[in-house]
């Protein structure tokens, strides 16, 4: 009787064993074939004449197909979002003079399905005399990419519950007030056969302009940075973060101020931040478990903030590296140990090759400087992002960039692949690739290029 049952018992257990190896790979066998044919496949180093290493291409939009313009339009950031409903995925591609957004859930077929116009604000805020703008802090003034004929360079993006965050930067040519454009994403549903020209559903005007816009998911929070709002937080020299309640999406809120004036470290304007990552904190230093804690790039500097209390924000612990020039952006590893960081000045002004900088986040207190990553360019790098075991970054002429950061603790990364979108050059200039988004659930990247448009690339980094 024991002996029968358990034949039985092995029988049934080889039974189920199979069936659930036979259904795992039939599954993999479906998300691969989800996955259409590469149009342009990296091979030999190229995919349709463009420079690669395992990253193929998909598609390529032009600037007159995202813009409806012929001429005088430039692109800057990007982002991403996957319909809830439709699970269609698309590319929020930010313009010198608006937002295009793109379905891109045939990714070798894309569609330009509307536009969000520029903001409809009025002058609600007055600059004081003598204030300096994100844009005239020095940084690439006189380049093509800041030197547009329509609109501000710099425009930033965020979502959150399927809604759009906008806001752009002030320059001194052109003063054009913006506030902070919100934008309900599912209404991009209702596109049908030719682009839909819409406008902001709430315009929030408690700042004149701002030069990033970021949004923690998790706290339904959104931070300006850089921004010009003299009569609340500062002026540009000393703005920090402006904090907004968004959880209401369509009803925006002012939250506070972060302003952070200590002295003894580098800065061109005191208390401006350039861009920050906000997190509910999960990561190795226990004293501050559960807070919600700013990582913020503040031109020479990195410093982090606890911003839990929106009345009370406080500084944690900031640090510098001696040879940094400009602390651009940077982006936390998964696990909240190690922040990455991109110095957009130290190529041009130092004559060196591009680097990665990373510190050592394990105490928010004593944030430490453990080394950086040497590229093979002397290309600017711009905004990166982490995914999963890799650095996703945009580095201006040399592309895409992706390295792999199983050796971050030692600064030891290696570059994987990579899809280069401007092969005439990689010079220390402001041209080429803006951004780059690598979340979607599909694999696929997109990337924003100044002069060139949008690419829908599809990295393999098995």
């Amino acid at each position: 009787m024991t002996f029968k049952g358990s034949i039985e018992f092995t029988f049934l257990a080889l039974l189920f064993f199979t069936s659930s190896c036979d259904l795992n790979n039939a599954k993999d066998e479906q998300i691969n074939d989800a996955i259409p044919e590469a149009p342009f496949p990296c091979e030999g180093g190229l995919a349709n004449g463009f420079p690669c290493e395992n990253v193929d291409l998909y598609a390529h939009v032009s600037i007159s197909e995202l813009s409806g313009e012929i001429s005088g339009v430039s692109l800057n950031d990007i982002w991403g979002w996957t319909d809830p409903e439709t699970k269609k995925e698309y590319a929020l591609v930010g313009l010198t003079n608006g937002v295009s957004f793109v379905d891109i859930s045939d990714p070798a077929n894309p569609v330009v399905v509307g536009r969000l116009s520029e903001s409809s604000i009025q002058v609600k805020s007055k600059l004081t005399p003598g204030d300096k703008t994100g844009c005239d802090l020095g940084i690439g003034s006189t380049s093509y990419a800041k030197n547009v004929q329509q609109g501000s360079a710099w425009r930033d993006l965020k979502i959150y519950i399927n809604h759009l965050f906008v806001v752009k930067d002030y320059t001194a040519s052109k003063p054009e007030p913006h506030g902070m454009q919100v934008f309900d994403l599912t209404k991009l549903r209702s596109y049908e056969s030719t682009p839909i020209i819409f406008s902001e559903d709430f315009l929030y005007d408690r700042f004149y302009s701002a030069h990033n816009i970021v949004v923690n998911e998790e706290t339904g929070y959104a931070y300006a940075t850089g921004s010009t709002d003299a009569e609340i937080c500062g002026s540009t020299n000393g703005s920090g973060l402006h904090m907004i309640d968004i959880r209401d999406p369509k009803n925006p809120e002012f939250a506070g101020c972060y302003i952070d004036d200590t002295p003894g470290y580098y800065r061109i304007a005191s208390g401006y931040i350039h861009d920050a990552q906000c997190v509910m904190y999960n990561g190795p230093d226990a004293d501050h478990v559960g807070k919600e804690i700013c990582f913020n790039s503040a031109e020479g500097n990195v410093v982090i903030a606890d911003v839990s209390d929106k009345e009370n924000p406080v500084t944690i612990g900031f640090e510098r590296q001696a040879k940094m020039q400009y602390s651009h952006q940077g982006w936390l590893t998964e696990d909240q140990s190690y922040f990455l960081m991109n110095d957009e000045l130290d190529e041009p002004n130092l004559n060196r090759r591009t680097k990665t900088y990373i510190w050592d986040v394990h105490d928010l207190e004593n944030p430490e400087f453990i080394g950086f990553y040497e590229h093979s360019t002397e290309s600017i790098d711009h905004n990166l992002y982490i995914k999963d075991n890799y650095v996703y970054q945009s580095n201006y002429n040399a592309g895409l960039q992706i390295l792999d950061i199983t050796g971050v603790a030692n600064a030891d990364l290696e570059r994987v692949a990579y899809f280069d979108t401007q092969p005439e050059s990689d010079q220390a200039a402001f041209e080429g690739t803006w951004s780059n988004y690598p979340y979607f659930e599909s694999g696929f990247v997109i990337l924003s290029d100044i002069q060139s448009g949008l690419f829908i690339v599809r990295p393999d980094l098995e």
